[in-house]
């Protein structure tokens, strides 16, 4: 009898919900189809995309949904779709594809997404990662967007992009990752194991160069060769923006698939010198260069610094590094409890979130192949389960299969995080390949959270500081993979208990600090 109440005492402590994600039941995001244009010629692009973003287009205080469609290389493509959150108007999660009303038409093959305030006109701007011409959309004040074409080369394949200030002005500045060279014409013939025909991967075509634009009070200027004179050719696939040395000056991680990553360590806003190798990024412990494809920057030891995650290829673990402080990484994956469980697998996005009442980071990694089995190429066989890593004190992953959205298989590609129901955890959308997107809600539910969205928000350094000693906190919409995240923060209760205060710092000066109290709702903070 004892063992039955206590059971039944750890199910109610837990919530009503015994998994940590239930799947929405609004059927309005799932009527989106991704299309990869699936065409039998095994064409290379088919099988990269595509990313989705959360954003608040109309300054209304929940997350909308931008989706990113693919479609077919001989025919035109169906547009993307943007879905308001009616949830203020409603009081309960569900959405209204208002695509049309917002005067978008991205007739591109889609990819990726980014979004950020360009003008610092205070309402967030969407630019599109496209397989040639990409595009900024800027918001009209929550009415519509206005398409503007970038000035670039259309041949380069852009996947991801990452909003950043790189030089401390107040406006953030543009680096997009650029894949292969590929073409319809160029498009070479691959084939597995039992000789069958499959799509071939990165080491069969030249890797392109990275752009990179300058933010000149709201306008974005090209200005690659100037500010990264000595950026090679790469297959890029992810960036994400972070001060790696805290010299109070962003730098950005890439991730190349199959190559060594790159790192673009910032010269006080004047240039990038590359330090992959040196920061140890690059590669692995074993020195080999893997197939990264999803980013997750956070504090995950609570140490004081940022640590880095990257997923990869099948046959490769995923590998976690540790930033010793400095800038310097050391790839802890096998003593972490990481590397076995991923094997398997070819993860794309990936991010640190809370999952449980405590005050260390948890791990989620969504899964997709990118090339059949041996017995078959069709892409039923790509279809990959979900993985979830519960942190603990001791800076190790306990592995949790036995949750039903985990057994859902599909070949997952973006996935954007953010509070999407506006209840004090971080949900997910994660975008699936030729198939329908899934909402992931977060059952945490905590009774008690503090949630802030910061104004004027470039380069602001966030620790929390209180008992247990000092941590970072993360504030940007990139990482994952060729998706947009939340840029709000929430902090849970066991977060409100163990730190005291959120000092928010620029240049290494305190410009606000924030008592951790209990708001149960998002605030407004203003920043000189």
């Amino acid at each position: 009898m004892k063992r039955i109440l206590l059971s039944y005492s750890l199910l109610l402590s837990f919530g009503v919900n015994a998994e940590y994600f239930s799947f929405s039941t609004d059927k309005q995001i799932e009527s989106f189809q991704h299309n990869n244009g699936n065409s039998g010629e095994f064409y290379y692009p088919e099988i990269v995309g595509s990313g989705v973003g959360l954003i608040d287009f109309d300054n209304d205080g929940d997350l909308d949904v931008y989706l990113v469609q693919s479609g077919n290389f001989k025919n035109n493509k169906k547009s993307d779709q943007f879905f308001k959150n009616l949830l203020k108007e409603s009081g309960k999660l569900s959405f209204k594809e208002i695509t049309n009303d917002l005067k978008l038409n991205n007739s591109e093959y889609g990819i990726g997404i980014a979004v950020a305030d360009v003008n610092n006109d205070g309402w967030n701007d969407i630019f599109l990662n496209n397989l040639q011409q990409n595009k900024l959309l800027l918001n009209q004040q929550g009415l519509s967007f206005a398409s503007f074409e970038l000035s670039s080369n259309p041949n380069l394949w852009s996947t991801s992009s990452s909003f950043c200030d790189i030089n401390n002005d107040g406006y953030k500045d543009l680096y997009i990752s650029n894949y292969v060279n590929w073409s319809e014409s160029n498009n070479p013939k691959c084939y597995n194991a039992s000789s069958k025909r499959d799509y071939c991967g990165p080491s069969s075509f030249e890797g392109q160069k990275d752009t990179f634009y300058l933010n000149e009070n709201g306008t974005l200027i090209e200005q690659t060769n100037s500010f990264f004179p000595d950026m090679p050719n790469m297959p890029g696939l992810n960036v994400v923006c972070i001060d790696i040395n805290n010299d109070g000056f962003n730098d950005f991680v890439v991730a190349n698939d199959g190559k060594p990553n790159t790192v673009w360590l910032n010269q006080k806003g004047q240039k990038f010198i590359e330090n992959g190798l040196f920061s140890g990024l690059a590669v692995n412990a074993e020195g080999r260069a893997e197939a990264s494809m999803g980013i997750a920057v956070t504090d995950y030891d609570l140490d004081g610094d940022f640590d880095v995650f990257f997923t990869h290829l099948m046959n490769e673990s995923n590998t976690l590094y540790k930033n010793n402080g400095k800038g310097f990484f050391q790839d802890v994956t096998n003593r972490s409890q990481l590397s076995t469980s991923s094997f398997a697998y070819t993860g794309w996005a990936t991010n640190f979130i809370h999952v449980n009442d405590d005050i260390y980071p948890d791990l989620i990694v969504f899964n997709g192949a990118v090339a059949g089995s041996a017995e078959s190429n069709d892409l039923e066989t790509f279809k990959q389960p979900n993985q979830l890593y519960l942190n603990s004190a001791n800076s190790q992953f306990t592995t949790i299969t036995n949750e039903t959205w985990l057994k859902n298989k599909a070949i997952s590609r973006g996935a954007a995080f953010g509070d999407i129901d506006n209840d004090g955890d971080v949900d997910i959308i994660v975008s699936n390949n030729n198939s329908h997107p899934q909402i992931l809600l977060n059952n945490l539910n905590p009774k008690n959270w503090l949630g802030i969205q910061l104004q004027n928000n470039s380069n602001i350094q966030i620790e929390l500081t209180g008992s247990k000693g000092k941590i970072l906190i993360r504030n940007s919409t990139d990482g994952s993979y060729a998706s947009a995240n939340d840029s709000r923060l929430v902090f849970s209760d066991a977060q409100l208990k163990s730190f005291d205060k959120i000092q928010l710092s620029q240049s290494g000066k305190i410009i606000k600090e924030i008592p951790m109290a209990t708001t149960n709702k998002y605030i407004l903070v203003k920043l000189p």
